[in-house]
């Protein structure tokens, strides 16, 4: 496709997340968890924009520029802020629902005041350049979404389409919900860390605080961060965690920074000094600056092995996951020698799947004949019997596939064993039975509850399209609850710069 970038425009991505292994125990330091990017991705599009105010229910001053944000795959989600030169402060005047939205009303005040206090001339244009008090310039805001964050069966039921991958692709690209914010069931591919990243991405990229080639396109950067990406990074978890009202382990803003890889948790500390509103902007400067040692998360960029592909599906059930989170805790504080134990031995679990999946990727590399053979010949076969074949019992590949099948069922133990101690529904019965009817189907080597587990989705690891499909009519065929495929896939990549004309669903909106 051949697009021309649209003048005073800045598009950015930020894709869903999928944490394959590392469920609670990512939330401490001493424990990594492997953590997959998605194809779905939020998108933030900022533009400026000459902005009618003369019947706005605020009296702009000289030092004030207008921003408008409009979430058009929901009902009544729009917002109109003012924010002010001289104080750093921005007022929400108006809104469809005179409700607010918490996390964009936290990423335009944060990063507007750093933009402001670090280069204040590039806002300061907005105001000259303004052409009366009929008219002003200012920041026109879209957001929007990949249809998977959000489930599609009413749409579905209402277009009397079947719950299949066939029937999701004839859905318009970033869809009507007909939902509001609060009433929208969403898919746990973590929107919210997503829109944070994209919007806190958009707007630094759009004043020129990072350098659109340090962030990438289209997913293509250095395996090294730049700065400006670590600054995006510490500005998106300072602000996703001052709109939740805690500091939580940060995985799902690093995936959507960062896409797929092995991720250990930031210390808390750096950021429980400006966790209030009474923060200073020089605190807030020094607080997510990429030079400050406190952000001292570990990320190793990691890709799924050659030919293994991640099929995800949305179980209509749903879970708390707070709630879960919460008790876990509890339980852990409560019993800690049995968590110690616990823990470690999920941790040992956790890093070998990781350590499989490299080397599964070295087994491609180093004999990349092999390694197809073993794919096409488990692909047609049950994890089960993947040991029991004589003539493969010398192919590595087949012995690295068996294991990290077994390896998954091993992490599938001990999640329903913490499970059981805490009782939490991590892994219920219902699940488990679904996730072993998929482990039994020919070509899946790994079916798990991501995350912190409980109704809300699965994900398996097939082998071949074909695997694939079969997964799906499983899932379709499933009685004892309705499990409905994502069309999501893995990503490596993590937030992009992307050019605005080739998106003309979002193009339309501005």
């Amino acid at each position: 496709m051949t697009c021309t970038t649209a003048e005073f425009t800045t598009l950015a991505s930020a894709p869903g997340k999928v944490l394959i292994v590392g469920g609670y125990l990512v939330l401490d330091r001493k424990h990594t968890g492997l953590v997959v990017g998605t194809d779905s991705c939020l998108y933030s599009a900022v533009q400026n924009q000459m902005l009618d105010v003369s019947n706005a229910a605020f009296t702009f001053g000289d030092a004030d520029v207008p921003i408008v944000v409009q979430s058009p795959q929901f009902e009544s989600a729009w917002w109109k802020y003012s924010f002010n030169l001289k104080t750093n402060m921005l007022t929400q005047y108006e809104s469809a629902d005179q409700g607010r939205n918490g996390f964009v009303q936290v990423v335009l005040q944060t990063t507007l005041t750093l933009i402001n206090t670090q280069v204040p001339k590039v806002l300061q244009n907005l105001i000259l350049t303004s052409a009366s008090s009929t008219y002003r310039t200012g920041l026109k805001i879209i957001l929007a979404a990949d249809n998977d964050f959000y489930s599609q069966r009413e749409a579905l039921e209402n277009l009397g389409l079947e719950l299949t991958s066939q029937s999701l692709r004839q859905i318009p690209p970033m869809a009507n919900t007909g939902k509001t914010l609060d009433t929208v069931h969403k898919t746990g591919l973590g929107s919210s860390a997503a829109m944070v990243t994209s919007l806190v991405a958009s707007l630094l990229a759009h004043f020129g605080i990072v350098n659109k080639a340090d962030i990438g396109t289209d997913n293509d950067r250095s395996s090294i961060p730049s700065q400006g990406l670590k600054l995006i990074h510490n500005i998106a978890q300072y602000t996703h965690c001052l709109a939740q009202g805690k500091v939580g382990s940060g995985f799902d803003v690093s995936a959507a920074v960062y896409g797929s890889h092995l991720y250990r948790r930031f210390s808390p500390a750096v950021l429980e000094g400006v966790m209030a509103e009474s923060t200073s902007t020089m605190e807030l400067v020094q607080a997510t600056s990429p030079e400050n040692p406190g952000w001292n998360s570990d990320v190793q960029s990691v890709a799924i092995p050659p030919r293994l592909t991640l099929r995800l599906a949305d179980v209509d059930a749903g879970s708390n996951t707070p709630s879960m989170v919460k008790k876990v805790l509890q339980w852990q504080k409560a019993n800690l020698e049995q968590a110690v134990a616990l823990w470690a031995s999920l941790d040992d679990a956790n890093n070998n799947i990781g350590r499989i999946w490299s080397e599964l990727a070295a087994a491609h590399a180093r004999d990349n004949a092999e390694y197809n053979n073993a794919i096409d010949w488990c692909a047609q076969r049950p994890s089960s019997e993947w040991t029991k074949e004589p003539n493969m019992l010398s192919s590595p590949t087949c012995a690295l596939l068996a294991g990290l099948a077994a390896g998954i069922l091993r992490v599938r133990q001990l999640q329903r064993e913490l499970g059981e101690r805490a009782q939490v529904p991590i892994e219920p019965p219902k699940q488990t039975r679904l996730l072993d009817a998929c482990m039994a189907v020919p070509g899946v080597c790994m079916a798990a509850v991501p995350g912190a587990g409980g109704y809300d989705a699965i994900f398996c690891m097939v082998l071949s399209p074909e695997a694939g499909d079969a997964v799906e009519r499983l899932w379709s065929k499933w009685t004892e609850m309705s499990v409905g495929p994502l069309l999501a896939k893995q990503a490596s990549g993590g937030v992009s710069i992307l050019n605005y004309d080739c998106y003309p669903n979002l193009k339309a909106l501005l």
